[in-house]
């Protein structure tokens, strides 16, 4: 790890120094606890400004942070949360991690926060394992671009084109532009506010059947309630890539994240539903998604934010972090991601066996209508 950070990385320590943005892993259990100390050989790095004024990642010179809390009900974890999106972490003398253990009435919540640069969905969902069960951390996937090896592009030459421009071209307008003329084309800082909606079991059995038999996806019909609680003409679905790579990618908490940018359709709700996960496919296997792992590179080339991201409302994510209650003897697994994007996150998972829904929203912009979209998804499964 001690390297410079790849593209993709380093476009969220960017935004970091805007920001904290970090990830968050959160994870509950009705009986046992959680360590209450640093586990043994839990050492991940954190970014440092090294030679010719880049991030490299450097082993950390300050001890992780641990704390207890007791919470009044087991969904105030959410407040917690907040906090630690906010926290400086995983850069220069700062923690490279925060942590804190919860407990409830019910069991006992386990929050662990670490900088959304070292971390895609599920390595942060690694570090949160290794944490809970007092295991080593091990080998960190790398970063989302380093994860597609040469074949799966068909080209040997693959790399260059991506570490060869970073190394060369990119290092030398870095070095000329410096980080303060970089992060003034980024979104303004803005903390993370959190809103949370649990379904009853009921109602997620009806709406993940009605998913089911209309063909459409659980994303895409979230981005078609959006469209009418929110007016919202315009979504950015989160794609693990890895779903999609033939000759399939090794075993491992890897994963190739990234996003396809799509207007939401018109006209009936399921109808609507089925052409935006249409859409979504035919980008993905067009090559959209992969290109949006160079967001950075073109954000360079240019001023100013792609108008795809200004134009989308929302991100619908958490595809990774779908889990089967009581799997590895957890009721939940969830990583949250700080909305510095210029817009909105929701993140579907499964507590219990209910569809629950966490709304991200900048505190500086609009309020989630996590509400109104609720509403608006359990009314089109009637």
């Amino acid at each position: 790890m001690m390297r410079l950070l790849s593209p993709n990385e380093t476009k969220f320590w960017l935004l970091d120094q805007v920001a904290p943005t970090n990830s968050v892993v959160v994870l509950q259990r009705a009986t046992g606890g959680f360590p209450t100390q640093a586990p043994p050989s839990f050492d991940i790095p954190v970014a440092r400004i090294g030679r010719r004024g880049r991030p490299r990642w450097s082993v950390a010179t300050t001890p992780g942070l641990i704390r207890r809390a007791t919470l009044a009900a087991e969904a105030d974890w959410v407040g917690i949360a907040e906090q630690l999106l906010d926290a400086r972490i995983g850069t220069d003398d700062n923690p490279p991690w925060e942590a804190v253990v919860a407990d409830h009435p019910g069991g006992q919540t386990l929050l662990i926060a670490v900088s959304h640069a070292l971390t895609d969905y599920r390595t942060a969902l690694a570090l949160g394992h290794a944490f809970a069960e007092a295991t080593p951390v091990g080998d960190l996937a790398p970063a989302c671009e380093e994860l597609l090896p040469d074949n799966v592009f068909g080209d040997e030459d693959a790399s260059d084109l991506i570490e060869g421009w970073w190394s060369d071209r990119a290092g030398a307008r870095w070095e000329a532009l410096g980080p303060s003329r970089l992060t003034a084309i980024l979104p303004p800082a803005s903390r993370t506010r959190l809103t949370l909606h649990r379904y009853d079991a009921s109602e997620t059995a009806r709406i993940l059947e009605r998913c089911d038999a209309e063909g459409a996806s659980l994303n895409s019909a979230l981005a078609i309630a959006l469209r009418d609680a929110a007016g919202t003409d315009a979504c950015a679905f989160s794609v693990d890539l890895s779903r999609f790579i033939r000759p399939a990618l090794p075993p491992g908490p890897g994963m190739a994240i990234s996003h396809v940018y799509a207007d939401l359709a018109p006209g009936d709700f399921w109808e609507a539903a089925r052409d935006n996960r249409a859409v979504v496919f035919e980008r993905i296997e067009a090559g959209e998604a992969g290109d949006s792992l160079l967001i950075l590179p073109r954000l360079l080339q240019r001023p100013g934010t792609p108008p795809a991201w200004r134009r989308s409302g929302l991100t619908i994510t958490g595809a990774p972090t779908w889990r089967a209650a009581g799997e590895d003897g957890y009721d939940l697994q969830l990583v949250l991601s700080a909305a510095r994007a210029g817009g909105g996150v929701v993140i579907p998972t499964l507590w219990r066996g209910q569809l629950q829904l966490l709304g991200c929203s900048p505190e500086d912009d609009i309020a989630m209508p996590l509400a109104a979209l609720a509403a608006a998804l359990l009314r089109a499964c009637d």
